[in-house]
This record gives structure tokens, sequence and C-alpha cells, in this order.
């Protein structure tokens, strides 16, 4: 019994990991859908490249027509063109002017965060089934 406990706990542990990644990319992809939808076009300038392992992000600033300036970092891609100092389209959202993100990357972002949804849910909904199957059995 005590055994099976544990295995409830892990699979617990596991369902939470596996909603907070699905929320932070349904939040991430629905971002992106409203940029695509409603965003404004201006231009942005990348201000620093950020590595990890084998992808990049690019921080970009970018002002408003009334002169509010804000920063951003893009969708995380395995090679980019920017570079320090160069200019580029980028959207942001009228409503959110925080949230934008580099024109050029907006639809591969979308896709991505498409493909974590669709892979990542079926692998929660087996997570709790058997996390739920596995208490009734302990408890029972």
């Amino acid at each position: 019994m005590t055994g099976a406990l544990v295995y409830v706990l892990v699979l617990t542990v596991a369902c939470v990991g596996c909603c907070a990644a699905a929320t932070h990319a349904f939040r991430r992809h629905r971002e992106c859908l409203r940029l695509q939808a409603s965003g404004v076009e201006t231009t942005g300038q990348c201000t620093s490249l950020s590595w990890r392992q084998d992808d990049v992000s690019v921080r970009f600033s970018y002002a408003l027509a009334d002169g509010t300036k804000y920063e951003a970092d893009s969708f995380h891609v395995s090679r980019t063109s920017f570079s320090p100092g160069s200019t580029f389209p980028i959207v942001y959202d009228p409503a959110s002017p925080a949230v934008a993100e580099a024109a050029d990357l907006l639809s591969e972002a979308i896709r991505c965060h498409r493909l974590v949804l669709v892979a990542i849910t079926p692998v929660l909904l087996l997570l709790a089934t058997l996390d739920v199957w596995l208490a009734l059995a302990v408890l029972l």
C-alpha cells in the first residue's frame, strides 16, 4: 500500500508539471494568435541574443507611436539572422503593448506552441487517468 501511495504522489507531481507546461504553451499560443489577428506592426531593434543549447532568443526593443518604449524576447529558434543593433519588423498587441514578437517568427511560434499542446495533452490525460485509477485502487 505504501508503494502505491508513492506512485500516486509521483503521478500527481507529473500531472502538475504537465499542466504547468500546457498552460504556458496555451497562453503563448493564444498571445501569438492575437498578434496575428490584430497586432500592430512597427520596427524593433535587436539589443542582445540569448543562446540556450541549440536555440537562440532575440531580445529586442521597440517604441510605440506615442514614444513609450518596451522590450521583449522572441520565440526561441534554431538559428537567426538577427544581430545586436539590427532592425526588423515586429508585431505588438495594442491591448497589451508589452506582448510582442518578431514578425518573421510569428507563424513558426504559433505552429510550435500548437505542436506542444497536441503532444502534451494526451500525456496529461494519460497521467491523470492513471493517477485517478491508482488513487481509487488504493482507497477502495
